[in-house]
């Protein structure tokens, strides 16, 4: 795999909780001492907010559409 690519699939395990222990730890303390890659982990977390609330809005517009069509006369 690209490193680009692993290097997201590995933010996403630790943001997700499922990176084991130790590679936790070593994510951890390179987010402290390498501001690139901490800036690379902001923008992707942000990404994935903006990606969750877009999916939110989403479901709202459909579930309002669903109430609309129920209980309209």
């Amino acid at each position: 795999m690209r490193p680009a690519l692993e290097e997201i699939k590995t933010l996403e395990a630790f943001v997700n909780g499922s990176l084991p222990e130790e590679e936790s730890q070593e994510l951890e303390i390179r987010l402290l001492w390498d501001e690139y890659f901490k800036q690379k982990f902001q923008l992707q977390q942000l990404a994935y907010r903006a990606i969750q609330d877009a999916g939110r809005q989403q479901l709202r517009q459909e579930l309002k559409a669903i109430h609309t069509r129920l209980f309209s006369t």
